[in-house]
């Protein structure tokens, strides 16, 4: 009696394990990544099944490698190798040393030397028309206490009217820099030494400039040792900005090479709070992926 009892109990056993589904017993749904490594926008869009999330920021670890969304007929650009002092994307940049630190007004009048270009769309190539639509010119500047940024905007409709966080949603300004650009040369995701730095020109009206911080994400907020000014022109608006040193945890130097991306996120819906478009100073740039950006060499005195 007792064995077949046994005999019985290990044969409703083995009827119910058949119908479980055990660890390891069934191939997993594939899970796929929905959103590309471009901008703050393009992680946070909901899609139609997802709950939208909070704007907050993914914690800083190995990304994995996303699709990029570019130009139509347009391939995706790649980086190719670069030496360890230089990133192999684009031209790199150089801060002029500055004697005399500028007046931080918006007034890009006092500011003279090379002027570069970001002008190479990275994200909403179907919302940008062209160079009219967004566009920059921007100047460099360094002494031993600041980064100094001057950038003229060339934008056909004027739209900020988000603060914080969220400033990316409006017509504004982004800086990454990657502060240890040999120790981590090959990292392509975010470590404590790269930054994300958000400027933007307030809305000429209620809302004052400012500057936020995403990223290092354990270092998030509003930055208020950053000087930010800017003035509205015919063609956009001008900014310009002191960012210390100490933010980056560095003391420069002459010679000294970080990693950088400057870009300029466009809103032209009136009374919307949203990034349509972004243009870099590289094509390659993607948020989370360090490899992807420039290269800023501070000059000689």
């Amino acid at each position: 009696m007792i064995s077949r009892a046994c005999n019985s109990i290990v044969a409703l056993v083995a009827l119910a394990l058949a119908g479980c589904t055990l660890p390891g017993a069934a191939s997993p749904t594939p899970f796929t990544f929905p959103t590309p490594n471009l901008t703050l926008t393009a992680i946070f869009a909901p899609t139609a099944t997802e709950t939208p999330l909070p704007p907050t920021l993914p914690p800083i670890g190995p990304s994995p490698t996303l699709a990029a969304t570019t130009p139509p007929g347009t391939p995706p650009p790649t980086a190719t190798s670069g030496t360890i002092t230089a990133r192999p994307n684009g031209s790199p940049v150089t801060a002029a040393f500055l004697s005399s630190a500028p007046v931080i007004d918006g007034d890009l009048a006092d500011w003279s030397g090379t002027a570069y270009k970001a002008d190479q769309i990275v994200y909403g190539a179907a919302s940008w028309s062209g160079s009219s639509d967004l566009s920059a010119t921007y100047y460099l500047g360094w002494d031993s206490g600041n980064l100094y940024l001057a950038v003229r905007v060339t934008d056909d409709k004027f739209v900020q009217l988000s603060t914080g966080s969220q400033i990316y949603k409006g017509d504004s300004i982004e800086l990454q820099f990657d502060a240890d650009l040999a120790g981590d040369f090959s990292s392509t995701y975010l470590s404590s030494d790269d930054f994300q730095i958000g400027l933007s020109p307030g809305d000429f009206g209620t809302l004052s400039p400012e500057a936020y911080r995403w990223y290092p994400a354990s270092q998030s907020g509003k930055l208020i040792s950053v000087q930010v000014q800017a003035r509205q022109t015919a063609s956009g608006y001008d900014l310009e900005a002191r960012i210390p040193w100490v933010i980056f945890g560095l003391t420069p130097s002459a010679g000294a090479r970080y990693g950088l991306a400057l870009s300029i996120s466009d809103d032209d819906l009136a009374g919307s709070a949203v990034q349509q478009s972004m243009v870099s100073n590289v094509g390659t740039r993607l948020l989370l992926d360090p490899t992807s950006w420039g290269t800023l060499i501070l000059g000689a005195p």
